[in-house]
């Protein structure tokens, strides 16, 4: 049964993602296809188009991503990426979603429409942008006729593409055992949005939660912050470590 990955949004978290994949790659371990939110969708159409783990976590953390690739509050977004920039051109090789050799999928919402989105065809870097840019005040990524802002507002662990075709799904949380609207950032952010929006993310969450076949969410990814570049490697070795756990005791192909 061939394995997916969903690949849930969470800024620098996402490097747990790229240890997951790095012990995946050691292990020759394939994925099938990819669905994912924010930088989920970033990191699961890098390595569909070929870029490893390793290499991604290299570009992501050298001092150049470091220079043009900010991890903000409220200013551009969440994630911004200059896209004339090498970096981007490094992390995302294959400008159309459908020619990547593996199927991905990239959440993002059209606010003009008023409507959710799952792309997996189109321009990869404004697409994968677009599911990255957490736009509440300023605008969103003009994309064709439409607005986009980050698929993670409304499902940030989007496992609904990948259903009825013959995959194992196995979902990677990055904010498992983390109350949305308490404590942190996540409340600043929710704040800003209709309270609509919240209950369609719950509900698309408990969808998700039900129906995947396999779910991962460390019980230590909350200690890591989402706008900082200093704890890469640790979140790194934590995916790592826990694909290997996961791999010897829970999944069976």
């Amino acid at each position: 049964m061939s394995l997916a990955l969903v690949l849930g949004g969470g800024a620098a978290r996402g490097a747990y993602h790229l240890g997951f994949l790095h012990f995946c790659d050691e292990n020759h371990i394939k994925i099938e296809a990819f669905s994912g939110a924010s930088i989920g969708a970033i990191i699961g159409a890098s390595y569909a188009s070929g870029v490893s783990a390793k290499e991604q976590f290299r570009i992501l953390s050298s001092k150049e991503a470091r220079k043009n690739l900010k991890f903000n509050y409220f200013r551009n977004g969440l994630i911004r990426i200059d896209t004339n920039n090498k970096i981007t051109d490094e992390l995302l090789p294959i400008k159309k979603l459908e020619d990547i050799p593996k199927p991905v999928w990239v959440d993002a919402y059209d606010i003009k429409e008023k409507k959710l989105h799952y792309f997996n065809s189109g321009d990869t870097i404004p697409l994968c942008l677009g599911s990255s840019a957490l736009r509440v005040l300023f605008p969103p990524i003009k994309y064709k006729n439409m607005s986009l802002i980050d698929g993670g507002y409304f499902d940030n662990l989007p496992l609904k593409p990948l259903e009825n075709q013959g995959y194992k799904i196995l979902t990677i949380d990055l904010f498992a055992k983390k109350k949305f609207t308490k404590t942190g950032m996540l409340n600043k952010v929710y704040s800003k949005i209709k309270k609509s929006f919240l209950t369609q993310l719950y509900e698309n969450r408990r969808y998700t939660l039900e129906h995947t076949d396999y779910y991962l969410g460390s019980e230590y990814i909350i200690d890591y912050y989402l706008f900082t570049f200093h704890q890469m490697q640790d979140c790194f070795d934590l995916g790592y470590k826990e694909a290997k756990e996961f791999f010897s005791k829970k999944y069976k192909n």
